[in-house]
Parts: C-alpha cells; structure tokens; sequence
C-alpha cells in the first residue's frame, strides 16, 4: 500500500467550501480510501491506497467529495516519495529570511510550473522571489512590501484557480505526517 498526501482547493476558506476534517476523513474512508488522517482545516489528507494512479485517486477524492457535500473541489496528489523531494528540493531562499513570507503553490491542473512563473510576470528581485519546481512553485515575499510585490497580487491572476497555497511551515509538517506510520 502506498502513501499519499492530497490537496484539496478553496475548502475552509473565507467561509466558503465549508467541510469539517472529520466528516471528510469518515467519507474518504467509506470510499475506500485508507489511513486517512487530515491537517488543519486547509484540506490537506494524507492516505493509503492499492492503487498507483494518482489522476484517478485524485479523480475519486473530487467525485466523494461531490457527493457528499455537494462541492466541486479541485485536488492535487502526491506519493509521500514525491512530496519529500518537493520540499527537499525548494531553494536554499524558501523560508530563510524572517521577514518574508515563505508560500508553497502547488498546482491542482495540469499546468506546467515554468507557465505559472510565466503568468505572474517580472519579479522584483529586492522583496519576492519564485522558483518552478515539480507540481508546485516556490513563492516568498516581503511581509512589509507584499502589496508592491508582483506575486503578491496573485489572486487576481487567472492562474490562481489552478492552484492552492500552503505556506512554509504547513508544507514541511506534512512531510513528517505522510511519512510517520498510520
């Protein structure tokens, strides 16, 4: 059996998307899914599975989801292997400096990372930085300076809606949880 982390798009937020972790750990299970454990309230569901196709475990996860609580939720899956060389392999800047901001965007639809960094536009290199990496991009921005910042406007990107964001500290916590046994 292997082991998964998945991540759900736009649950818990703003008050939309409303699902309690314990309701979406009890559906996950009855659909089969295994050792189902959830963190935070952001959608983030480690797993096992039989199976080794992560489009359809991905697919599986959207369809209970719709079922259960009637919600159209993007989801990006990773083996527990591949999100340990997400964060193994983030920029030796990623969630150095203390007076920035230390995001992780991981992409929910087949977009190439390269495009997204593309999307955002010219940087400015004195308060955010980007880098692409596999599934997901690497983000950090002056806390002070966010508003000036090109990636700091991100959410009015079309781009944004193919994506979700977990910030530094929730992404290195995760590699612990999907790696620890159930």
């Amino acid at each position: 059996m292997q082991r998964y982390i998945a991540f759900l798009r736009g649950v818990n937020v703003g008050g939309n998307g409303l699902i309690k972790m314990t309701e979406l750990k009890e559906c996950l299970g009855a659909d089969g899914l295994h050792e189902v454990q959830t963190y935070i309230q952001s959608g983030n569901i480690i797993f096992s599975s039989t199976s080794s196709n992560k489009k359809e475990l991905s697919e599986q996860i959207t369809q209970a989801i719709k079922r259960t609580f009637h919600l159209d939720v993007a989801v990006a899956v990773f083996t527990a292997a591949e999100w340990h060389a997400v964060i193994a392999k983030a920029p030796k800047w990623w969630g150095k400096n203390s007076e920035w901001k230390h995001n992780i965007l991981i992409l929910t639809e087949t977009v190439a990372p390269a495009k997204v960094v593309e999307a955002i536009g010219i940087l400015k290199p004195a308060i955010e930085a980007i880098e692409p990496g596999k599934g997901v991009v690497y983000q950090s921005v002056s806390f002070t300076d966010f508003g000036k910042a090109t990636s700091g406007k991100l959410a009015s990107n079309p781009i944004y809606k193919k994506m979700t964001v977990r910030n530094f500290n929730t992404a290195n916590k995760l590699v612990g949880l999907v790696s620890a046994a159930p």
